[in-house]
């Protein structure tokens, strides 16, 4: 949810308006990919096909790192080789791809609740998320073990090329709220307040 903060703030200082479609993430980014909306909020560049109307702006968001998170210690040390384990993921997150081990038994889940309500429920073992989301979950929920990053990445917003006029305003707001610790604070907020009660 606080990246939709994040990115609102982006368009208000430069004197845009922005709406969002709250659909599934692999919806979202088919239908940017389809220009059925003007951008997709945040994705990786391994994310999006090489020929979709899709443009970066020039500064990321931020680094990211996929992370597994798991129920509690006990947990971590079972499952911590992926190997023929039930794993949980975001459907649409097509950066798990390249992560998921042959054997394991994939989970798709449609938002960040039901994947942590999963793992609270052992109906998965692990669950592969942004760390965002993991230091979220766990920050409701101590017992909770975060594991080594298995990817890492460049995080961008991503716009319509019919939208190209807006990059370089954007880019640059986004380079400011870096500078100045905004950025940074609205995570850190956004970690601390995005409750797993509600669909991300």
């Amino acid at each position: 949810m606080f990246g939709k903060k994040i990115v609102r703030q982006l368009y208000t200082s430069c004197g845009l308006n922005i709406s969002y479609l709250d659909v599934p993430a692999a919806r979202a980014v088919m239908m940017a990919e389809k220009s059925q909306s003007d951008g997709e909020l945040a994705r990786i560049p391994m994310a999006v096909k090489d020929d979709a109307p899709l443009l970066p702006l020039s500064t990321p968001i931020d680094e990211i790192r996929l992370v597994p998170l798991f129920l509690n210690n006990e947990s971590a040390t079972a499952h911590a080789n992926l190997t023929g384990k039930r794993i949980g993921f975001l459907n649409g997150y097509r950066m798990i791809a390249s992560v998921l081990p042959e054997d394991a038994t994939p989970v798709a889940t449609s938002d960040t609740f039901q994947l942590v309500n999963l793992l609270e429920r052992k109906r998965i073992d692990v669950a592969l998320t942004l760390e965002w989301d993991a230091l979220a979950a766990k920050y409701h929920n101590q017992d909770m073990v975060i594991g080594e990053p298995l990817l890492e990445s460049s995080l961008y917003h991503w716009v319509h090329e019919s939208r190209e006029q807006d990059i370089a305003c954007l880019s640059g707001e986004l380079n400011r709220m870096k500078a100045d610790g905004r950025l940074q604070r609205a995570i850190r907020e956004g970690i601390e307040s995005g409750s797993p009660n509600q669909a991300q």
